[in-house]
């Protein structure tokens, strides 16, 4: 085939690689790809790699052949284990997919590839001789020109980095796939929950994209709203029943968790002792306290007794508790940029109460 054809096939090929290894392409990366599509055609004199590098092609063409040794499986795999614990994921992923579809295109030609050389079986595709294509003809012209028009749909679902796991799960839009790749893949990266569905309690639709905070019971999610916090699922004791839920792969982010524990802290101690970890991302709180008077605030804030229980809560509920808290034992999830500061939590609680519990309600 012609060097324009293998180099639209390697674009092709390497953008469907990243769609499938859920991997997002970037322009360094398809130059390597297409690149990579010349390699082949060292072992031959007339190719434009060859003309560059005579010293390689003159030997290789004379004692091996053309489309025998720098086409063949041996030498790809050689090279690609190589480039996948020395290069970066993503230029490993051009240069196997660039280097192979030069070799799968030659192989639609009459003449075919030694692609299991040193063997010198002719490896064709498809086996029928009168449907392969010919060097320069209408075949090659239709096929580079399919080629294209797949690489442009690829980049489009490569970009949107759902990957072909992805794509079945939005076809579907089943929330508990949903989860399941949630669970699975949370911690590197935000999240916003697509959802077709309705308000348990008014009926209203709330069709839309939202930002997502963390799990919800055994298979929702709790995401964020124009009105604060909202359960979703699949049942009548959410906050919204959805019929069509997609997860979105948002900017990658780290999670920094700590621990805040005691017998006892005030909401003043425990606000301040975030303030840090408040300015380099967002900030969420789960586990119990002990106190008295609390109102539940679902889904974020329940409340059984004087046991408070915060479920990817903000600090900002706080300002809704008494001002002494008791039994704290909170994780702190710090969601932050990659890069950014590394945030810092410390809080000095006191170990055992300095009042009788009967009389804290009446001290602040």
């Amino acid at each position: 085939m012609l060097t324009p054809t293998h180099l639209i096939a390697a674009q092709t090929a390497y953008l469907s690689a990243c769609l499938v290894a859920l991997h997002s392409p970037r322009p360094t990366e398809a130059v390597a790809a297409v690149s990579a599509s010349l390699i082949a055609d060292l072992d031959s004199r007339q190719s434009i790699v060859g003309r560059l590098f005579p010293y390689l092609s003159g030997p290789l063409e004379h004692w091996v052949g053309h489309r025998t040794a720098t086409h063949s499986l041996l030498a790809q795999a050689t090279v690609g284990i190589a480039a996948y614990f020395l290069l970066p994921f993503g230029f490993f992923l051009a240069l196997v997919a660039g280097w192979v579809s030069h070799s799968i295109a030659d192989m639609m030609t009459p003449s075919g590839v030694a692609w299991f050389w040193p063997s010198r079986v002719r490896c064709v595709l498809p086996g029928n001789e009168q449907y392969r294509m010919n060097v320069m003809g209408w075949g090659e012209l239709v096929f580079a020109g399919i080629m294209a028009v797949l690489g442009m749909v690829f980049m489009l679902l490569a970009q949107a980095g759902e990957g072909t796991g992805g794509l079945i799960r939005s076809a579907i839009g089943d929330i508990t796939a949903a989860r399941e790749q949630y669970d699975a893949e949370k911690g590197r990266n935000a999240w916003t929950l697509r959802i077709e569905g309705r308000d348990n309690r008014s009926f209203e639709d709330v069709d839309g994209e939202y930002p997502v905070r963390g799990p919800w019971r055994e298979g929702g999610f709790i995401v964020d709203s124009e009105n604060g916090p909202r359960s979703v699922c699949r049942q009548s004791n959410c906050d919204w029943y959805t019929d069509h839920a997609v997860l979105v792969r948002g900017q990658p982010e780290i999670t920094t968790t700590t621990t805040a524990k005691g017998d006892q802290v005030t909401v003043k101690e425990l606000r301040e002792a975030l303030a840090e970890s408040e300015n380099i991302g967002q900030v969420l709180l789960t586990g119990e306290v002990t106190v008295k008077g609390a109102k539940a605030e679902p889904p974020t804030v329940e409340v059984v007794g004087e046991t408070v229980r915060l479920v990817y809560a903000e600090p900002d509920v706080l300002a809704t508790l008494p001002g002494v808290l008791r039994d704290v034992e909170l994780s702190v999830q710090v969601r932050h940029a990659p890069g950014s500061k590394s945030p810092t939590f410390r809080l000095d609680a006191r170990q055992g109460p300095t009042l009788d519990p009967l009389l804290g309600r009446w001290v602040e």
